[in-house]
């Protein structure tokens, strides 16, 4: 049995917060703050399979949940059948109130289409909308996902705001795909390939399609979609996971600074003077979220050139130290060539090897 609705309570995670329409242009700071706050934040892109009928659905299911944030993506094929008409209402039927109760303009879930793409951007600086949304998610599940959308993603395409959000995203961040197509379709030999390339290389997670069962179009075989209770299911189990790596470098952060503190009284005593936990040194990326990458091509006053790591040859040796402006911490980069040595003091800026982390894997 549903909840009883409630227009007064706020946005916050918990089981009384409402599902609420990002505002335009959509913003990953404005919707996604830089401490954790509990929230799951999904992006659900649709394609254009029958089975996108589906899709509010899940939206609706996922919206029930006070620690689960949603946004839809659909493609301009899937919007026959997903669109911001279909979802608005089959989130409110899944909210009871009643005929006294006033429901918040912003109330429901946002879907973007490719319209959107650059219909809010005005100039350079601007948010990009695909790029916002990669930023904002903790997970991507496309659901259904034809052979159309299945073939670009595996060929590397990104012609559309769904794709491109998919080229962006960080491999961090994991992506579930819910084949959905005619039967003949999924036994094409195409479709194997596709599948074989985004598990083995892209390494995104396959969920269905279901072994058997008459299509939409009357073909009976394999093809059709995962039913959506089982893909809500999924997500919630992912959401349940984040929340305890959540939870885990939480702890593992508050107990550092705890030993730090400690640390210092017991080598200074009671009355040195106490550092502010955000003027110490701890790990840049807590909560599962690394920095975002600087953008390319802009100047970065930090990164080593040619002058500043002294570096006379593509084969350089390491220096005696006692020339350049290069300080001990790049006493590494001596022996690269500019090139290399660049990419690899971009890398460490940006913890790479947290980038290649998964925590929804357990690594």
């Amino acid at each position: 049995m549903n909840a009883p609705f409630n227009a007064n309570a706020n946005a916050v995670a918990g089981p009384s917060r409402l599902p609420r329409k990002s505002a335009r242009p959509f913003v990953s700071s404005d919707n996604r703050p830089t401490e954790a706050d509990g929230v799951f934040r999904v992006v659900l892109i649709t394609s254009g399979s029958v089975a996108s009928i589906r899709a509010p659905d899940i939206a609706a299911a996922l919206s029930q949940s006070g620690d689960i944030a949603v946004q839809v993506v659909s493609t301009k094929s899937s919007t026959h059948f997903c669109n911001q008409t279909n979802v608005d209402e089959a989130v409110k039927r899944s909210f009871s109130f009643n005929g006294t109760d006033q429901i918040p303009k912003d109330f429901g879930v946002r879907v973007w289409t490719d319209e959107d793409e650059w219909s809010d951007w005005k100039k350079v600086g601007e948010p990009i909308l695909h790029i916002e949304l990669r930023r904002w998610a903790d997970l991507v599940v496309v659901a259904p996902c034809s052979a159309n959308t299945l073939a670009k993603i595996a060929g590397g395409l990104c012609d559309n705001l769904a794709t491109s959000l998919l080229r962006a995203l960080s491999p961090e961040t994991p992506v579930i795909l819910c084949p959905a197509m005619n039967t003949h379709m999924y036994q094409h030999k195409f479709t194997a390939k596709h599948l074989r390339i985004v598990q083995e290389e892209l390494e995104y997670l396959i969920l269905g399609p279901q072994g058997g069962g008459k299509l939409a179009c009357g073909d009976e075989g394999p093809g059709k979609m995962t039913d959506w209770r089982e893909i809500v299911y999924t997500i919630e189990n992912f959401a349940a996971m984040h929340k305890s790596k959540v939870a885990q470098q939480k702890a593992e952060k508050d107990l550092t600074l705890n030993n730090r503190q400690n640390h210092s009284l017991s080598t200074n005593g009671p009355h040195s003077e106490y550092t502010p936990p955000s003027e110490q040194s701890i790990d840049p990326c807590p909560f599962g979220r690394s920095p975002t990458p600087p953008t390319p091509n802009r100047s970065q006053p930090d990164l080593p050139t040619i002058d500043s790591i002294n570096i006379s040859s593509a084969e350089a040796k390491p220096s005696d130290g006692k020339s350049g402006s290069c300080t001990p911490s790049d006493n590494k980069y001596r022996t690269m060539d500019a090139r290399t040595a660049s990419l690899e003091h971009w890398k460490s800026m940006q913890n790479e090897t947290f980038w290649k982390s998964k925590w929804w894997a357990g690594m």
